[in-house]
């Protein structure tokens, strides 16, 4: 029953793709991923092993922020991304089963999940023995990768269960505020080393190695065990899930009336239009989820690293075009059912398009300041006159470059989302993995050059090199709002955000 519902939810996903050239760019996405871990196998088997044992030290770690990316991704979206929106299936006998499954299935689609793997398919093969057992340590990379999916998509939809009560809300909250306590502490108190030496990943990677030096007993067994525990976190999440659909929650003991204080009028048109936008991204739960994972998450991660300047020049980029997915590669759908209203007000025609997209830059410069905030607690030391004009440089080129992309997406291509529930998001599944390839890949690879600048330039370098990037995205910035003044534009935006 779950294969058939499945298959058919996916073809009938595949069915309202229209565009031919649209179904190549899905189908030639989803076969980049076993192509890259492939040509990760041959990279990590042919490259010299000067610095195998460093790698080799580093290698918990990776594992361990792969566990961490499968377990966040599905609970920041309440259980998982979801083929169709939750109120379009609500007419149809689709099991809590099927559920699980579609949101295990879309797992891939999430390009930080797919690219840590192919990192970590690599790097477990580099530090493998170079045998033609290889393939053995590789094989128990993707029984552990297969495992944290699972596991996470599992605990969220645990999670998920456990808030439909006030109680658990507040025990998960609490949890959540001792888990980054204690990571504070661990930070701050110096012993993120011993920590992650004691991480049970170590077992993962000495097993992963042992089959590839030919130590079949503690490889079988170490594999065998994340197979067996694979499948009974798949048993539980099945569970879990069904166990969270079921309970009803306590939405209805909730006043649905209160009293709101009434909004300060605004200085004119441009500021009213500004809160309200403000005001909406806020009101939607997947969006406070993501704001928060990008509020806290990245800046922990960078302290607790310890990385220098040079390596912090690449955090703008990645957050940026984080920060970017939420809302800002369809930013009209913030209007929601309220496009068409909006549309009618007598206002300049450029308004509603240049306060979206400070909104989104606001967004982005929200969580690239926390996160350079927090990296720069643990950098050892001040910045180069070189290093700090990198990171003001890269910050300001991907800033524009984020805001200019989304932009010009919300305008050419809208979509209709109203990012009600905690598993909305702006764009459909496929849409939403391509345009997170597009954004992180440009903005990592400027994060790259200024990281380089860094390094081996003075800091006119970095101030130089970042002006085209800048006129660049100013002018497609400009064109993109240019295209919004059109009446026939701006009424295709509104009526495919407001009714599809």
């Amino acid at each position: 029953m779950t294969d058939r519902q499945l298959r058919a939810l996916v073809a009938l996903r595949w069915r309202m793709v229209r565009s031919t050239r649209v179904r190549r760019g899905f189908v030639g996405l989803a076969a980049t991923v076993p192509l890259l871990c492939a040509v990760a196998v041959g990279v990590g088997v042919g490259a010299p092993d000067q610095r195998s044992f460093d790698v080799l030290l580093l290698a918990p770690t990776a594992y361990l922020s792969v566990a961490l990316v499968a377990v966040l991704a599905p609970l920041v979206a309440g259980g998982g991304n979801e083929l169709f929106p939750e109120d379009q299936m609500v007419a149809f006998p689709v099991t809590a089963r099927t559920r699980f499954a579609a949101s295990l299935a879309l797992s891939p689609l999430n390009l930080a999940w797919s690219t840590q793997l192919v990192a970590l398919v690599g790097i477990t093969a580099y530090v493998a023995p170079d045998t033609a057992l290889v393939g053995l340590s590789v094989l128990t990379c993707v029984a552990y990768v297969a495992l944290v999916t699972v596991g996470g998509h599992a605990l969220a939809w645990l999670v998920v269960g456990v808030r439909q009560s006030r109680p658990g809300r507040a025990g998960i909250w609490a949890a959540a505020a001792l888990l980054a306590l204690v990571t504070a502490l661990v930070i701050v108190t110096g012993n993120v080393a011993a920590v992650l030496d004691g991480l049970p990943t170590t077992y993962v990677v000495i097993a992963a190695v042992n089959g590839a030096s030919g130590a079949w007993e503690p490889w079988l067994v170490t594999t065998a065990l994340l197979v067996v525990m694979t499948v009974a976190a798949l048993a539980g999440g099945r569970r879990a899930c069904a166990w969270a659909l079921r309970r009803p929650g306590d939405a209805a003991e909730r006043l649905d009336a209160h009293v709101v204080r009434r909004r300060r009028p605004g200085a004119g048109a441009r500021a009213e239009v500004l809160a309200t936008d403000r005001a909406s991204v806020w009101r939607s739960a997947s969006l406070r989820r993501g704001l928060l994972v990008l509020a806290v998450l990245p800046g922990l991660v960078a302290a607790a690293a310890g990385l220098d300047w040079p390596s912090l020049v690449l955090l703008p980029g990645l957050v940026a075009a984080g920060a970017g997915l939420l809302f800002g590669v369809n930013a009209f759908c913030l209007d929601g059912p309220g496009s068409v209203w909006l549309a009618s007000l007598p206002r300049h025609a450029g308004t509603a398009f240049w306060c979206k997209a400070q909104v989104v830059a606001e967004v982005c410069v929200l969580a690239m300041t926390l996160t350079l905030a927090a990296g720069s607690l643990r950098a050892g030391r001040l910045p180069t006159s070189g290093e700090a004009a990198a990171v003001a440089a890269c910050s300001a080129v991907v800033l524009l470059r984020v805001v200019a992309t989304c932009m010009t997406l919300s305008v050419t291509n809208p979509h209709r989302a109203d990012l009600r529930g905690p598993r909305d998001t702006p764009a459909p599944p496929g849409v939403m993995a391509a345009y997170s390839v597009r954004l992180a890949v440009s903005t990592t690879l400027l994060a790259v050059l200024f990281s380089g600048l860094a390094e081996i330039a003075p800091w006119h370098w970095s101030v130089l090199v970042a002006v085209p990037f800048i006129l660049l995205s100013l002018r497609r910035l400009v064109s993109a709002g240019e295209l919004w003044k059109r009446p026939t534009v701006r009424a295709r935006v509104v009526s495919t955000v407001t009714s599809g």
